[in-house]
Order: C-alpha cells, then sequence, then structure tokens
C-alpha cells in the first residue's frame, strides 16, 4: 500500500510536499500546545515547592515563638506559682533570639499579673479577661480546648497588628484546676520577614488567609483575596487552635506570553518547511537499516533507564580522559554519587516509582555539569561524574557542594514530591591514582565513609581514609576474635536517686582487654564496630554477660537495676526484640530490671520496624533513656510522642554548669520539661559537690559521675553495693 501511495504521487511532487507540509504543520501545533501547558505546569510545579517551603517556615517560626509559653507552663506547673523576676528573666532571654515577641503577660484567676515588658502596655495590668468582652471568647474557647490558641493578625491598641497567642495553665486534669491564662504577642510584620515571606516570589501576587476560633469563614490578612483563584498554588499551615492557607499567582497568569507563541510557530514553520523539503530529495531506503545500526550501538553504550553512559562506555571514555590529562598533566575529578535510603522508596512506593526518580536524578545531573564532562549509571541507584580540567580539589569541592544542593531539592513524581539525598565520593587524578580501576576504587571508599559519617556528604579520598579503611578491617577481625576469646569484660558505674540517696542503679560499660595492646577504650572501637557491622555481635555479648552477671548479683540477694546501651544497628534485625526477650527468658531476668539506652537518631530517624520493636519491648516492661541528650538532635517537643523513660544530660553541659549561664538554663529547662511530660532525668558528669546540691535544687531525679564512683569492675562493684545494704 506504501509503493502504491508513492506511485500516486511519482508525477506530483508538489502534493507530496504539501501533505507532508500540512502533517507537520499538524505536528507543531500538537506541540505547541503540549509545550504550553508543559511550561505552565513546570511554573506551577517550581511555585509549589517554594510555597511548601515557605509555609514550612512560617509554621516553624509560630512554632519556636510559642515556645515561650510552654517554658512558662512547665515553670508554673512545677511550682503552683512564680516568682516575678524569674519569669521576666526568662521572658527577656528569649526575647533577645526572638525579636518577634513583642511583649508576654501572665493572668493567674484570669487576671493579668505581670506583663513584660510593661513599656506601653501599663494600661493592661490587672486585666480581667471575663471583663473584656472582645477578647474573652477567644480566651474562653483556648479554655474549653485546653490547648494554645493562636489568633490574629489583629489591631492593637498601641497600633499596629500582631498575632496573638493564648495557652491555658491547667494544674491537673480536672475541669476545675485552671490556673490562669498566658498570653503572647507577636510581631507579624517581623515573623512574616524572618520566615522570607517577601522573597523567592518575584512576579507572583501572594496571599494568605485564615480560621479562627472555630469560625468557618476565611479571612484575608495578608495580600488580596482575589489571589484565591481555581488556578492558583496553595498549600495550608497549621496554628496552634486555627488554620491558615497561603496562595500563590504570577500577576499575569499561568499562560505562556505573546513572545513565546510567536517564536514557537516561527520556528515550527520553518522546521515544517525544511522537513517538507527533505522529504521530498531524501531516498528512505537505508533509514531502516541506519536506525537499526544506532540502535545496536545506543543499547551497548548506553544506560536503557536514562540514557546516560554505561559502564562499558563509561570506561573507555574513562580510559581516554586519563590519556588525555596525562598528556598534558592536568587534573580532573572522579565523583562516585549513592543515593541514600533508595531501597525505602522502592519499597514504600514501587518500583515505577524509583526508577522515574532514577531518570529526573540523571536528568539534573546532566543540567548541572558541563557539556564535556561524563556522567554515567554504573549501578541500580550509583552514578559516576568525571569533571575534566580541574583547577584544584577546592574547586571539586565548590562544584560537589552546589552538586548536592540542586539534586537535594524535591522532586516532583505522581502528584506528589519526593525528596532524596545521596552520598558523594571524590577522588583526584592524578594524586588518588593513575589507573581507572585504582580511582573508581578510591572514589567508592571516600562514598561509602560519607554514607558512615551519617549520609548526605561529601568526602575526599586521601591516604589517611585508605589506612582507616585498613585499620577498620583489622579492628573489626580483632573484635570478632576477642568475643570468641573472651578479652572484653562489662565495668559497672553507680547512679543515685537524689531523693532517696541511695544507688538502685548502675550503668554497664564494656571494656577490652586486648592481649597486645592492653586495655582499649571503647571510644577507640565502639564507632568502629558501629561502621563495620561488628556492633551487633558485641551487643549481643553486652547483653548475655549482662543479664549472666545480673542473675548472679540476685543470687547474692543484692538487687540493682541495669542500664545498657543499645546501637541503631541493633535494632535492624527483624527479630532483634524477641531475641533480647529469649537471652533475659534464659537467665531469668525480669524486663524491668533494664534500661535500654538509645541515641536520639534512632527516634528521629528510625524506620517504623524499629520503633516497634521499641514499643513492644517497653511493653514487656524494659525502660528506654535517651543517651547524651542535648547534643543530637534536641526536639524537646517530639519527646511526647516517643517512647521514652529516661533522659541522660550529656556531661558536657554539666561540666561548666556552675560556670556558665547557658548551660546551667539548658540544664535546669530540659530537668523541668522531662518532669513536665512524666521523663525521669539523669545527669552525667557529675563530679563535684556542688554541681549535686544544684541539681539537687533544680529537682534532678538521678545523678552519675566520678564523685560517686569510677566504672568499677564486677567483684569490686559487688562489694560497693554490699556495703551500701548494710
Amino acid at each position: 500500500m506504501f509503493k502504491h501511495f508513492l506511485l500516486i504521487f511519482t508525477n506530483r511532487p508538489s502534493a507530496f510536499a504539501l501533505v507532508i507540509l500540512g502533517l507537520l504543520f499538524s505536528i507543531v501545533g500538537l506541540f505547541i500546545q503540549y509545550e504550553f501547558e508543559r511550561t505552565a505546569e513546570k511554573a506551577k510545579q517550581d511555585a509549589q515547592i517554594k510555597l511548601l517551603t515557605l509555609a514550612a517556615r512560617l509554621e516553624g517560626e509560630i512554632h519556636t515563638d510559642t515556645m515561650v509559653l510552654r517554658a512558662l507552663e512547665a515553670t508554673i506547673l512545677l511550682h503552683d506559682h512564680y516568682d516575678h523576676a524569674e519569669i521576666t528573666s526568662m521572658i527577656s532571654h528569649y526575647q533577645k533570639t526572638r525579636p518577634s515577641i513583642r511583649h508576654v503577660a501572665l493572668a493567674p484567676d484570669l487576671k493579668i499579673d505581670l506583663i513584660h515588658p510593661m513599656k506601653g502596655n501599663e494600661a493592661a495590668m490587672g486585666l480581667d479577661y471575663r471583663k473584656v468582652p472582645a477578647q474573652w471568647a477567644a480566651v474562653q474557647k483556648a479554655i474549653e480546648n485546653r490547648d494554645m490558641m493562636v489568633v490574629g493578625p489583629i489591631n492593637l491598641v498601641q497600633g499596629g497588628t500582631a498575632l496573638v497567642a493564648r495557652l491555658p495553665v491547667f494544674l491537673n486534669d480536672s475541669s476545675d484546676s485552671l490556673w490562669g491564662i498566658l498570653t503572647g504577642v507577636f510581631h507579624d510584620q517581623i515573623l512574616f520577614e524572618r520566615a522570607g515571606l517577601n522573597k523567592g516570589f518575584d512576579g507572583f501576587d501572594i496571599a494568605i488567609r485564615n480560621k479562627n476560633n472555630g469560625s468557618q469563614d476565611w479571612k484575608v490578612f495578608y495580600g488580596s483575596g482575589s489571589t484565591f483563584t481555581e488556578n492558583a498554588v496553595t498549600t495550608r499551615i497549621t496554628v496552634p487552635g486555627g488554620e491558615w492557607q497561603i496562595a500563590a499567582m504570577p500577576s499575569g497568569g499561568w499562560q505562556a506570553n505573546d513572545e513565546q507563541a510567536i517564536k514557537f510557530w516561527l520556528i515550527g514553520i520553518v522546521v515544517s518547511v525544511l522537513f517538507s523539503l527533505a522529504a521530498y530529495f531524501i531516498v528512505t531506503n537505508y533509514r531502516e537499516k541506519l536506525l537499526a545500526i544506532q540502535t545496536a550501538n545506543h543499547r551497548a553504550n548506553y544506560d536503557v533507564l536514562t540514557g546516560l553512559s554505561n559502564r562499558y562506555h563509561f570506561s573507555q571514555l574513562l580510559d581516554q580522559a586519563i590519556q588525555d590529562h596525562q598528556r598534558y598533566q592536568h587534573q580532573f575529578a572522579v565523583f562516585y554519587l549513592d543515593m541514600d535510603y533508595f531501597k525505602e522508596v522502592n519499597d514504600e512506593w514501587g518500583h515505577h516509582v524509583g526508577d522515574e526518580l532514577l531518570c529526573l536524578f540523571a536528568e539534573r545531573m546532566k543540567q548541572n555539569v558541563r557539556s564535556d564532562d561524563l556522567i554515567a549509571r554504573i549501578a541500580g541507584d550509583e552514578f559516576i561524574i568525571v569533571l575534566k580540567n580541574m583547577g584544584s580539589g577546592a574547586e571539586s569541592e565548590i562544584l560537589a557542594e552546589k552538586l548536592k544542593k540542586e539534586l537535594g531539592e524535591p522532586y516532583y513524581i505522581n502528584g506528589q514530591y519526593l525528596s532524596v539525598t545521596h552520598s558523594l565520593g571524590v577522588a583526584m587524578f592524578p594524586d588518588d591514582g593513575l589507573t581507572m580501576d585504582m580511582l573508581l576504587q578510591n572514589a567508592d571508599r571516600a562514598m561509602y565513609q560519607a554514607k558512615r559519617d551519617g549520609k548526605n556528604r561529601i568526602t575526599f579520598f586521601n591516604n589517611e581514609l585508605n589506612k582507616e579503611v585498613q585499620r577498620h578491617v583489622q579492628v573489626h577481625n580483632d573484635i570478632l576474635k576477642g568475643i570468641i576469646e573472651g578479652q572484653f569484660e562489662l565495668f559497672f558505674q553507680p547512679i543515685m536517686d537524689l531523693n532517696s540517696g541511695g544507688m538502685p542503679k548502675c550503668e554497664a560499660l564494656i571494656r577490652w582487654n586486648h592481649p597486645e595492646k592492653g586495655l582499649i577504650s571503647p571510644f577507640h572501637f565502639i564507632p568502629v564496630a558501629e561502621q563495620t557491622g561488628a556492633i551487633v555481635a558485641l551487643g549481643n555479648w553486652v547483653l548475655e554477660e549482662c543479664c549472666h552477671l545480673l542473675s548472679r548479683m540476685k543470687d547474692q540477694g543484692l538487687e540493682i537495676n541495669i542500664s545498657l546501651n543499645r546501637s541503631v544497628a541493633e535494632f535492624q534485625p527483624n527479630d532483634a526484640d524477641s531475641n533480647w526477650m529469649d537471652v533475659l527468658n534464659h537467665f531469668g531476668i525480669g524486663p524491668e530490671e533494664l534500661v535500654f539506652e538509645i541515641t536520639e537518631s534512632l527516634l528521629m530517624d528510625g524506620a517504623e520496624s524499629q520503633l516497634d520493636k521499641i514499643h513492644r519491648l517497653r511493653d514487656k516492661g524494659i525502660a528506654f533513656s535517651i543517651d547524651d541528650f542535648g547534643t543530637g538532635y534536641s526536639a524537646i517537643n517530639y519527646l511526647r510522642n516517643y517512647p521514652v523513660d529516661y533522659l541522660k544530660i550529656d556531661r558536657s553541659f554539666i561540666k561548666d554548669i556552675l560556670v556558665d549561664d547557658q548551660d546551667r538554663t539548658l540544664v535546669e529547662v530540659i530537668i523541668k520539661m522531662g518532669q513536665t511530660l512524666g521523663i525521669k532525668v539523669v545527669a552525667e558528669g557529675v563530679e563535684e559537690e556542688a554541681q549535686l546540691d544544684m541539681l539537687k535544687q533544680f529537682g534532678c531525679d538521678y545523678v552519675q559521675g566520678y564523685l560517686l564512683g569510677k566504672p568499677m569492675p564486677y567483684d569490686q562493684f559487688v562489694e560497693l553495693l554490699k556495703l551500701g545494704s548494710k
């Protein structure tokens, strides 16, 4: 049929050209329509990302400002009264770092008794909220909800506008235990400025509206209500007791402008005419053969999914780059990238989403390197970039940081935004290797070091790293050998109960008696065990030995509660919690006799399965403690939702508690917040009587440190317990 079609137009080349031209015009029209729609959708996606970021910042700024009321609530709940000077000092401290805090008022029995700063607010002193209808409704709403309510922005009598937060304080769970109300007034314009409301949205109309006090109607308080159209991008902001909605819309709408339309049509006409002329003259006999050859070559050299060079093709290009740079004595950089948590993306969203993410990731890499640089996908989520003609390692680091930022921006896939980070290792030619194998091996080592250091990092290879790798392998093997040969020993450090003065608790600490190197500090082998995976075997030994020695103590009539450290890696096996309970049952140890000390990272970044293990263990009676609290995330607000029984304040804060006002304030706030949330607090590193006295004054529950005793062997610790029981 095709041959018949060609015969019809053999003597009518002009008609043939017109048919081809008409078809091309139709295609161009469809393409232009698609391009306009794609451009508009891309603009909406970019605006949505910016809007989500802005919303998160606004929510964070409001949350941070209102923490002053939470801190005051904790103080009131602990003492059932307050000292004016102490409260005024606390508010002033917050105002130094949060200029958006205009003033704070305390109203026991709903009558303002204290307001700071006083200047400009004198008229509010003694105000009874029940007698001010304009404010009483909002106060009643907060009391009914038993939680903080934020309203506004509202017009102030003093002039200007502000957000007003009200927090009812109840002394217990009963409805008639209302102590009073705490009120915070915050400069809305300063808060908006700190959140970056006026940045990054040139050419856009921005508007914000809210619902307060149970109202069903939206009220616009920033920008114009006309911005909230069907085509606007919007997102919501949750504030205490209310809801905000923020919208963004280009001033001229999402459609392409006339200049773009003319440009597209001109290009389309030119391209259509050229293709029509080409179709008129080109002989198509060899097209299929040529296409087949090109397809075969492409499949042999390029990755099918991303279109990047595959390992085979990349090795050829890298060998050529090495020869070229050797000839001219130039440097180049090899970036080895591996996505963080890519397996979790596949498991959570499916492999089709993972494939789309790989394609977008690869496309973004191509957009952020030069045209003559090399990019390849060499394995599932592993990529290599060769940046040619690098002047120095510093230049490579700058480009790596830029690439890290760009690749870390969210990806829009199937109507949702996914964020993914990556770990990046860098090797430099010729310093880190003269051959392809050596360069790739060293870049790979640097990448895995970045993974071990916490992911989402950039690590350069060096000789020290090579030595470190060899040392880690040796330590790993020595640890496993030491467990078999009985080289490890548990020491015990007592923990004092400040209320009773007794020592009902202790912490089990591992020591390594190496036959050649002598006593090795845990600071030298625990991090290595964490990185190599030996921590799992080491942790199992610690638990078994701890249960064994605890059983011996019980046989001697000694009752003690023992804390022992648990690593994040130890929670990864699916049957970890059941195996641990089997160990306790084997030695006849009750779960309530142990406390598992974990890091904040396990709670903040842990997978759902790891948190499920913690819940199951707590349900069986094992208590959990956050070790070295204050040095990691220290997100006190998260403690409400996580399974925690104890907090251990890191020794670095206790060390200077007598001379450093900031450390002293932080320790006191942690203790008070722990008491408010029903969490016991243990202070580590207590070495002086004055430190002990101050911690007693703050209401700390337990202390641990050299003042009570250094970590000691089992026999010595048992003698100490026997003396204490007499």
